[in-house]
């Protein structure tokens, strides 16, 4: 202290305390010592006024004037007689001019506020009348001292209430408790005072002082004692549940270090932090058993550490009683535990609602949310509720949520149907299964040291046991329930975690009860897991053969799996499955009642497949618009699966019901509807693939379909089969499926590179739209969500190429491509320069290993004289033929001719596709004339299309020279024959793959040009209307009908097909429109069948052709009539 004089302490004790008080705010006590006359108070409510007068809130201010008249005369007779410090008066103006700017923030308190200073004014003497009498003494001067202790009481107490950051909410509820509070410093004024006026004595100051502190220290624990009986009482009459029992009970079963990985981990840290404001909503999710409620336990207590946090914990086992009201309740009553302001709240609000209106209970947690800080809000369990009681309370959470920004909320549950589509978008995840492996480790380890401490074990058991238990843990998948059944050994934990879902599904209306386990039992038995589209459109597949299912049925609606089949099955990466391995052994099991037969499932996956595949999706003559419709329609959402695994379900199942007739039916309509007429048979096998006596007794066709379509599916060359090489493998299928497969691949690859279908082709078919052009690839139906991802998975695709060198790693793992194999050759198994001896006598001691690596390096230098003497030494007539076929390939990549013929094999008549190919991209003109002269007449459809992109005139030239000498040198070719040679090189395939390429285009033109004159208008004719089919040229459309082709071909010679008009009419795109205009103005028929109902006009694309060419359908006749006149006048003349 600053000095020794007892009544100077007083003062400084009180200032010290005051301020003390406010050590939570500085700036308010700095605010407060800026005034330090009664003008700054004055000025003060001349402000107040001022701005309430506007409003027309003026207000009876000058009641307080009695109070600022005696504090007035207090300052100046305790600044005269014991000449205090600046700061001791400054404590007398500053805090009654902040308590009136607060005040006045609402007129209601600015009135209760001005009440009570005005009976502060009355209770306090008239000093300026008493100091004529003072003695200057020191009891005099005490007594003084009382009034500023009671001075700093009063404004302590009204500091008190309007520091709370609820004041203005909660005035009329929490004002009347400090109100009781100042009328006990009134009171003490009015004593006090009175001692003054009287002849005061030390002893009467003595006692004064002490029943000063008597009646303070009184009322404050009678007030505070009676206010918590009236918050008891009303806690135990509406009787929340605190959840603080089951908190305790988790507590003391927790293994301790479990939930280490939480509480480092950057989601949680960011939720924890409450300086960061990114993330509100954590959802703790995993499998049934993984210890989520344990870790939420733990992560209750880290956060109450540091933190307000209120919990609740929802169990199955009290489901009946859980309700979101009785948790939002708790949840209430929490949060008044620690806060006497709040239990005032409830204590003066309706008893009645706070048992029975959630709106009510919501209303006042919003109200305490609002103004509490951050505050954390826990709940444990939400998929153990009822789902409408769970939608209930996370409905009123984001309610609050969105209102009270300082609240964060943790959610722990599974991934139920229902929760998810409330948190998915919302709530930051941490998948608990997929995290804890450690937790369960620190499990394991502690329960068996607390096992072996308890047994006395010689080392040797010891060593035994913990080789046996070391595996648990890396067997668990996340499930420390399973842990600690296996170190229980209770075997019927699985019944205690499935029964009760399974019961549930057993007990389901018939309908929805055999719709849910005919989805469990698909995703048991499916060879590779569904994605839920998939099942969707199964489900909606009857493979009732009575009743022929001529397209799918179209899907409008989502199927919720999980809300329909319960929390023992998940979505992962779009694919159902079970959320554990156990779930497949307890529902299939024949132990358990009511089982889901495994075997039957698959026979009725595949009748379904059957069924599907049946249908009309598998037309090869729908165009190319039509299944870019049926994409978009998420008609092919099944397809690809079940082209791929149809066949592997019926040899799975064909133990299963052999003799069935509905099978049977259904492998004939699908020979029907998809028999492949330019079948390729394989080499038979010397055993049957397949064996079913019935089957191939009652439909011998099926039968062989069967096996010949396993044979496809097993073929050795699967693997590179992709779309560019689709000539060469679609027909080994006896199906249609694979030449439908590539078709619907290529259509749905340029839809997914159109940001417009995006979103439509998502819904259905997900969100991997990218698929892998390899046929036999499991990306080729499970894509990537973007093409990046899929090139590069392209590169790095299957490893069908192995390394020829025994010793050699990749000779077992292999490479994607044969460039790169032939790469690795090059790389790794050539000797360094000045190792490579030329000579006859180092070929000639040289084995094959040693062989082999030096051919590619001789074929990559260009030697062909090494080349030649390497394949006569003993080593080299070993090498394998698929090895000088692959150093083949690449002498063809190098350019080299000379290579490229010494390396053929004897007696070669027609060179492989590759090597043409090569020649040409060669660039090398000689090289490629001998290519093109060698080529097999099978691989000229192939070479046509490389030849096209050549960036060579000359090579293009020699390929026309060499198509137009192979018509020409054919003897005796009929115009029919012909005909079906000029369609099969320039189809709808070569027309589709050169649009919008004008040299190509260019090329096609004039080899057309050099056609011509062995080329029929009906030719000229089909070659249009494959045109209208594909890629509606506009440039090729007029090519050819300046050369005379038959514009309205088929028509009326044939009688049947379509014309290309009437094929561009269907089409709604911009190249459409401009070939039907130039149809229609060039003479082409309208209506060239108008026997039928169907006519050209009402196409689609004939209704929308004004937007792209200015004039509309009718329009466009009445303008080609002059045409069409002048062709069939024409027509009539040339044909007799």
């Amino acid at each position: 202290m600053s000095t020794d004089n007892p009544v100077e302490q007083s003062f400084e004790e009180a200032q010290l305390r005051f301020q003390r008080d406010l050590r939570g705010d500085p700036k308010l006590y700095e605010n407060i010592l800026t005034a330090r006359t009664i003008d700054e108070v004055y000025k003060a409510t001349s402000d107040i006024q001022a701005k309430m007068a506007p409003q027309g809130k003026m207000r009876h201010l000058a009641k307080i004037k009695p109070l600022l008249d005696r504090l007035a005369e207090y300052a100046l007779v305790i600044e005269v007689f014991m000449q205090v410090k600046p700061d001791v008066i400054a404590l007398i103006w500053g805090p009654i001019k902040v308590i009136l700017l607060w005040s006045s923030q609402i007129s209601n308190v600015l009135d209760k506020i001005a009440d009570t200073l005005e009976s502060v004014g009355h209770a306090l003497p008239q000093f300026a009348v008493l100091a004529q009498t003072f003695d200057s003494n020191d009891v005099v001067k005490d007594a003084l001292a009382l009034f500023y202790l009671d001075i700093m009481d009063f404004y302590r107490i009204i500091f008190d209430f309007f520091r709370k950051t609820r004041w203005k909410k909660f005035f009329d509820v929490i004002w009347p408790g400090h109100q009781q509070k100042l009328d006990v410093v009134i009171s003490n004024f009015q004593k006090h005072s009175n001692l003054l006026r009287n002849e005061v004595t030390v002893r009467d100051i003595k006692e004064a002082r002490e029943a000063r502190l008597r009646s303070s220290e009184h009322f404050s624990k009678t007030e505070a004692f009676q206010e918590l009986q009236k918050y008891l009482g009303l806690k135990s009459r509406v009787s929340p549940s605190m959840y603080d029992n089951r908190l305790d009970w988790l507590r003391n079963r927790r293994t301790s270090g479990c939930a280490t990985w939480l509480f480092q981990d950057e989601k949680f840290c960011e939720w924890l932090d409450a300086s960061k404001s990114t993330l509100v909503w954590l959802w703790l999710q995993g499998i049934p058993g993984a210890g989520k409620t344990y870790l939420t336990a733990a992560a209750i207590e880290h956060t109450k550490e540091q933190h307000r946090a209120l919990f609740a914990f929802a169990t199955h086992a009290n489901h009946n009683s859980v309700s979101a009201f009785s948790i939002l309740q708790s949840l209430m009553f929490q949060a008044a535990e620690d806060d006497k302001d709040f239990q005032t709240v409830l204590v003066e609000s309706q008893e009645r609602e706070l048992g029975g209106n959630t709106g009510y209970v919501v209303g006042l947690l919003k109200t305490f949310l609002g103004t509490s800080g951050t505050t954390y809000i826990i709940i444990d369990g939400l998929d153990e509720m009822e789902e409408c009681e769970r939608q209930i309370l996370l409905h009123r959470l984001t309610e609050i949520s969105n209102e009270c920004k300082d609240l964060r909320l943790l959610i722990s549950s599974r991934s139920e149907d229902d929760i998810s589509r409330r948190l998915e978008e919302k709530a930051t995840t941490i998948r608990v299964d997929d995290r804890n492996s450690g937790s369960i480790q620190i499990y394991v380890d502690r329960r068996c040291q607390d096992w072996m401490a308890s047994r006395y074990f010689n080392p040797a058991t010891k060593k035994e046991l913990l080789q046996f238990i070391s595996p648990l843990s890396a067997k668990a998948n996340g499930n420390i329930e399973e842990i600690r059944s296996e170190l229980k050994a209770l075997p019927n934990d699985l019944e205690g975690a499935y029964h009760r879902i399974f019961r549930r599904i057993n007990k389901l209306r018939p309908q929805l009860r055999a719709k849910c386990r005919k989805i469990l039992g698909w995703i048991g038995s499916a060879p590779v897991p569904l994605t839920a589209l998939e099942m969707e459109q199964a489900l909606s597949i009857d493979p009732n053969p009575e009743e022929e299912l001529s397209e799918p049925p179209q899907l409008v609606t989502n199927v919720s799996f999980v809300q329909m089949c319960g929390p023992i099955i998940e979505v992962v990466d779009e694919k159902l499955q079970f959320v554990h391995f156990t779930v497949h052994e307890y529902i299939f099991s024949s132990d358990i009642r009511n089982h889901i037969d495994i075997d039957s499932s698959a026979h009725e996956l595949a009748l379904t497949f059957l069924a599907y595949l049946g249908s009309s999706i598998m037309d090869v003559d729908l165009d190319d618009e039509d299944i870019q419709e049926n994409i978009l329609a998420g008609k092919y959402r099944l397809f690809h699966y079940a082209t791929f695994f149809w066949c592997t379900l019926i040899y799975r199942t064909n133990g299963q019901d052999r003799r069935s007739s509905q099978r049977r039916e259904l492998l004939d309509q699908l020979i029907q509807r998809g028999r492949n007429y330019r079948f390729k048979t394989a080499a038979e096998h010397s055993k049957p693939l397949f064996n079913n006596s019935y089957l191939q007794k009652k439909s011998p066709e099926a039968f062989a379909m069967v096996c010949e379509a396993l044979q496809f599916h097993l073929d050795d060359k699967r693997f590179d089969w992709n779309w560019s090489n689709s000539e060469s493998w679609v027909d080994l299928d006896p199906l249609t499926t694979s030449q439908m497969l590539v078709r619907i691949q290529e259509q749905h690859e340029a839809l997914a590179l159109n940001p417009t279908r995006v979103t439509s082709l998502q819904s259905h078919y997900g969100a991997r739209l990218f698929r892998c052009r390899f046929a036999f690839c499991e990306h080729s139906y499970r894509g990537f969500q973007t093409s990046r991802d899929r090139e590069d998975h392209i590169k790095t695709h299957g490893r069908p190429w192995k390394c020829t060198i025994p010793n050699c790693d990749f000779s077992t793992i292999g490479f994607s491509s044969k460039a790169t194999r032939d790469n690795h050759w090059l790389k790794l198994h050539l000797p360094n320069l000045d190792q490579l001896q030329t000579g006859p006598n180092e070929f000639d001691s040289l084995d094959v290993v040693e062989a082999q690596p030096i051919l590619f390096f001789l074929v990559a230098k260009g030697d062909a004289d090494g080349v030649r003497r390497l394949l006569s030494a003993p080593g080299g007539k070993q090498l394998k033929a698929e090895v000088i076929d692959s150093a083949r390939c690449l002498a063809a990549k190098e350019g080299s001719l000379a290579l490229t013929q010494l390396l053929a094999p004897g007696g070669e008549t027609g060179v492989p596709h590759a090597i043409v190919t090569s020649a040409i991209q060669s660039e090398d003109v000689d090289f490629a004339r001998w290519a093109i002269s060698m080529a097999q007449p099978l691989d000229r459809v192939k070479i046509m299309k490389v030849a096209l992109g050549s960036k060579s005139e000359e090579i293009y030239t020699l390929w026309e020279d060499h198509l137009l000498n192979v018509l020409k040198g054919v003897p005796g070719i009929s115009k029919h024959d012909e005909k079906g040679v000029v369609e099969i090189y320039f189809n709808r395939t070569l027309f589709t793959g050169i649009k919008n390429d004008p040299l190509k285009e260019a090329r096609v033109k004039h080899t057309l040009r050099k056609l011509a004159d062995r080329m029929t208008p009906a030719l000229l004719g089909s070659l249009l209307v494959g045109i209208a089919k594909s890629s509606c040229s506009l440039s090729l459309a007029e090519e050819l009908l300046a050369l005379g082709a038959l514009i309205d071909y088929p028509q009326p010679s044939r009688g049947t097909g379509m014309t290309a008009l009437q094929i561009a009419a269907k089409k709604t795109t911009k190249e459409a429109a401009l070939l039907m205009q130039c149809l229609i103005l060039n003479g082409a028929d309208p209506d060239p069948m108008t026997w039928t109902h169907t006519r050209t006009g009402r196409a689609k694309g004939a209704l929308g052709i004004a937007q792209y060419v200015g004039r509309t359908w009718d329009e466009l006749v009445e303008a080609g009539d002059e045409a069409r006149s002048k062709l069939e006048q024409r027509m009539d003349e040339v044909l007799p």
